[in-house]
């Protein structure tokens, strides 16, 4: 077997781990299934055999031997699909709970590599193809590997040759089914490649529908969204074929083989088969099994192609969950006495793979000081602030933190709900008072009328409902909320006119102040370079202090 297949075995095996505590029931209730079809076909074969052709009223057994199989393959049925959907449901739990695990683990600065929508459609649409193995695809191929054998053994009991003429006709399906998936694994992976490529694309116009409305380019827009759901289209009609073509190939060769068997069948009643002492509860028992032997091969060429799904998700979860070569920061020592911050020889690097953006940089933030960062663009600001925070491992060196912290970035992010909803996601017991002390703390009135209904004001996503820099003063509230001591800023004024980001740098000095708290600035603003207590210069990944900053 080739590598590369154990290795997609190994990760698929790791991913559908909850699944396995079912397997041994589902497959015992597949038993008890094939075992109930053929007392089934045996109950209405000696029904019609007494009824037609000895004149004779079915006895009671027969009755009851009929209605007990009907029962049993119903409650068995049951039983393996309900086994089948826990095993799904636990698959994906457990599955999202990984990928929560390590998206807090990679931080926001790591994901943003990426984009949100390539991980919502992780979230669900590969979670939902990955659980479609344990609630499809593994049923039915437990079903395939027992029922037929079972069925086949009963027809040859009273007909050899008609079981052998069943028996002859499964290879051709298997081996149709294998060439067929061959093919349904690669366009599957191409149809989810182009889904995540179309959910971005079309995530990053909602996102800009602003600016794309007021540069006039909303028809040029909509006709490259219009391509991109016509890409995913043309794709997913390639799936589609591919599954049509499987089952019209599957339809074909079971009703050759019910058609021989039934002319085997014919002939072998008449007197002028091969088997000519075949009776008529015989000829009815193995006509009955025929059509039974081929309904669990059909369910399990249907879930030959939730298979090939399953796969290319496997693949995209597992590179997502293990794969990614950002290494999460472990939780950083607290520092001694009234520092915030230590970081000594501190050597950065925006990914594993990257060239270090700082390197050997020694830094300090103590209770109730404003250091402000600066440097050019890419110099390096944010990744070493990211550092900071715990979003991103140090490739070397010393780093020191208290574990309160309080992060602002260029555009505070409030999620769709009330204004009070996005206050108490800093401190969930803050009564009406206190978020109003914060709100006034950061410059912003619970009476000013842009909240016409105060903290119960409907704020939606991407700050809908509020400008640029109440946004901005409601993550401030939010951040003086936390109690945090250590205060990581990255550009919070960044896009805002003057007025209001000197207004912004007041409120924020004046919180900072009040509290005590060790203020991290990366920005350019001269305003901020004003008030800092220290300035450090990043530079060709050097962080050198600035002694007369300007003002």
């Amino acid at each position: 077997m080739p590598a590369t297949d154990i290795t997609e075995r190994a990760r698929l095996a790791q991913l559908l781990g909850p699944a396995g505590r079912g397997q041994q029931a589902g497959r015992a209730a597949s038993v008890a299934v094939g075992l109930a079809v053929v007392a089934q076909a045996a109950a209405i074969a000696l029904a019609i055999d007494a009824t037609v052709f000895r004149g004779e009223f079915p006895a009671g057994w027969i009755w009851l031997l009929a209605i007990g199989a009907v029962m049993l393959r119903f409650a068995c049925a049951v039983v393996r699909e309900t086994v089948a959907l826990c095993a799904a449901r636990a698959v994906r739990d457990d599955v999202r709970e990984r990928l929560r695990r390590r998206m807090d683990a990679l931080g926001p600065h790591a994901l943003a590599r990426e984009g949100g929508a390539a991980w919502a459609a992780r979230y669900h649409n590969d979670v939902d193809a990955l659980s479609a193995w344990p609630a499809r695809y593994a049923p039915a191929r437990d079903a395939a590997c027992i029922v037929p054998p079972l069925v086949l053994f009963a027809a040859a009991s009273q007909d050899v040759f008609a079981a052998f003429l069943l028996a002859a006709s499964a290879p051709l399906i298997l081996a149709f089914m294998v060439l067929t998936g061959l093919r349904s694994a690669r366009v599957h992976a191409r149809q989810q490649h182009e889904q995540g490529r179309m959910e971005a694309h079309f995530l990053d116009r909602l996102r800009a529908l602003d600016l794309i409305r007021r540069s006039g380019a909303l028809q040029r827009s909509a006709r490259e969204v219009f391509a991109a759901a016509d890409r995913y289209r043309q794709m997913s009609m390639r799936v589609l074929r591919v599954a049509f073509l499987s089952s019209a190939v599957m339809e074909l060769f079971s009703a050759i083989a019910i058609g021989l068997v039934a002319i085997h069948v014919g002939f072998a009643l008449l007197g002028g088969g091969d088997t000519p002492g075949i009776t008529p509860f015989a000829g009815l028992f193995v006509l009955l099994l025929a059509p039974e032997f081929f309904a669990p091969l059909r369910a399990f060429a249907q879930g030959w192609h939730d298979r090939a799904g399953a796969l290319s998700a496997a693949r995209a979860l597992a590179t997502a969950i293990d794969g990614m070569r950002v290494a999460p920061a472990a939780a950083p020592p607290a520092p001694r006495g009234d520092a915030l911050l230590v970081a000594d020889a501190l050597s950065v690097s925006p990914a594993a793979d990257a060239p270090s953006v700082v390197e050997a940089v020694a830094l300090r933030v103590s209770s109730g000081e404003i250091v402000v960062l600066t440097g050019a663009s890419g110099a390096g600001k944010s990744t070493l602030l990211a550092v900071c925070a715990g979003f991103i491992a140090p490739r070397a060196g010393r780093l020191e933190r208290v574990a309160d912290i309080a992060w602002l970035a260029q555009a505070g992010h409030l999620f769709h709900g009330t204004l009070r909803d996005n206050l108490r996601l800093a401190a969930p017991d803050a009564d009406d008072a206190r978020l109003g002390e914060a709100l006034a703390a950061a410059g912003l009135a619970v009476d000013d009328s842009a909240l016409p209904d105060g903290l119960d004001t409907a704020i939606g996503e991407g700050r809908r409902g509020l400008s640029g820099g109440q946004a901005q003063r409601v993550a401030l509230a939010r951040a003086w909320l936390s109690g945090a001591r250590l205060w990581l800023l990255d550009e919070p004024t960044r896009g805002l006119d003057d007025e209001t980001a000197e207004a912004l740098w007041s409120s924020l000095m004046t919180m900072a102040r009040e509290r005590g708290a060790g203020l991290l600035v990366a920005t350019h603003d001269v305003r901020a370079i004003a008030r800092a207590g220290r300035v450090l210069h990043l530079a060709n990944a050097r962080l050198e202090e600035v002694v007369d900053a300007p003002v």
